[in-house]
């Protein structure tokens, strides 16, 4: 989400400046590939970029296609062969090794700008989500390249029959959590389609004001997250005394209460040292619908917070007790506050990802779901 927050950031600024614009998106996959399928990247007509779809090796052609495809004012797709056997520049060398369709459109900072209002459309929602869009097509009566249709109900699909199918089949994507390409015949027309799912922002609510909270909200904000802090105030080390404090803004209980109750992904971490905190607040968290509670600290100081708040088999659910993780965070040998922040958040992203945090060299076959259909 991060990533078209910058993408609709930088459009208006272009936009302000007077300087066209075109919208990249990585369509379908085959191999493999630095970016998967919904990577996507701004091009302005003076050369500057936003975003990427590729490691690096395939930005600068695009680029130069971009231009052409604002020139023209038609959207275009483009297909990017970087296995070792293909027969062009771009199986030369080149470290992706796939085959990728990437769509190229222009696109403006303007309300009734179809591929803009879909972004922001991704943007407002808070749950989870999906949009088709139309990056093949072989018939414009059934089907035009570069048109969507988002899991809300709002369509640019001109063929009714065609916005059913997609609609169904984003339904099923947005259950299974699977972005899929998908190709569909009508009579002897075929016409691809990219179905996205998006998860809402992840939320992490922290108790504890420390100094351990700067450097978890600065990593947290690089990456997208919502973070939110929230203290007693009774800490050991009060919150003003730290350097950069000025970042953190504490909620209240009120908030707190409706965090837990109506934030989706939302994920609990204790970074506060106040025992006599943990044992009152946790109870609360662990009967929130909230998946994920951890725990900094030792695995012993841990078990004695649980023993004396009386969470166990007798007062909650064997479900309850599964949210709760400590000692938290990835073995990484992390020390400093920086790199505590980062083995938390690392499992935290992990958890929600359905991963397992392992190094990717124990794997024996590939990262990525292979979801993509050849085309």
């Amino acid at each position: 989400m991060k990533e078209i927050q910058i993408i609709i950031e930088n459009l208006k600024k272009a936009s302000e400046l007077g300087i066209k614009t075109a919208l990249a998106t990585v369509a379908n996959v085959y191999g493999s590939s630095y970016r998967r399928t919904g990577a996507r990247m701004l091009i302005r007509e003076d050369g500057y970029w936003f975003g990427s779809v590729s490691g690096g090796c395939l930005e600068g052609d695009v680029i130069d296609k971009a231009k052409d495809v604002i020139k023209s004012g038609k959207v275009q797709l483009f297909k990017y062969d970087t296995r070792q056997n293909a027969k062009n520049a771009f199986g030369m060398g080149y470290g992706c090794n796939g085959l990728l369709e990437i769509l190229i459109e222009p696109i403006e900072y303007d309300e009734n700008n179809q591929s803009l209002s879909m972004l922001n459309l991704l943007l407002e929602e808070q749950q989870i989500q999906g949009l088709s869009t139309v990056f093949y097509t072989e018939d414009d009566e059934i089907a035009v390249l570069g048109e969507r249709f988002h899991s809300g109900g709002t369509s640019f699909i001109s063929d009714t029959k065609m916005a059913n199918m997609i609609e169904n089949d984003l339904k099923t994507a947005i259950k299974a959590n699977e972005t899929i390409s998908k190709t569909y015949k009508i009579g002897n027309k075929k016409i691809k389609v990219l179905h996205e799912v998006f998860q809402p922002k992840l939320n992490i609510l922290i108790y504890g004001a420390v100094f351990h909270v700067v450097p978890f909200i600065r990593i947290s904000n690089e990456l997208g997250y919502n973070v939110h802090v929230t203290d007693s105030f009774e800490p050991i080390q009060p919150v003003w005394n730290f350097p950069n404090s000025e970042e953190i803004n504490i909620i209240n209980e009120k908030e707190v209460n409706k965090l837990i109750e109506k934030a989706p992904n939302l994920a609990v971490v204790f970074l506060t040292h106040n025992f006599f905190y943990i044992k009152e607040e946790l109870p609360k968290v662990l009967k929130s619908d909230s998946p994920y509670v951890g725990i900094l600290g030792s695995r012993k100081k841990t078990q004695k917070i649980l023993k004396e708040a009386e969470v166990n088999e007798s007062n909650f659910t064997p479900g309850e007790l599964a949210k709760i993780h400590f000692p938290i965070g990835l073995d990484i040998g992390a020390n400093t506050p920086e790199e505590i922040a980062l083995s938390i958040i690392a499992e935290i992203r992990a958890f929600y990802s359905n991963k397992t945090g392992e190094p990717l060299n124990k794997f024996d076959g590939k990262i990525h779901n292979k979801n993509m259909e050849i085309v």
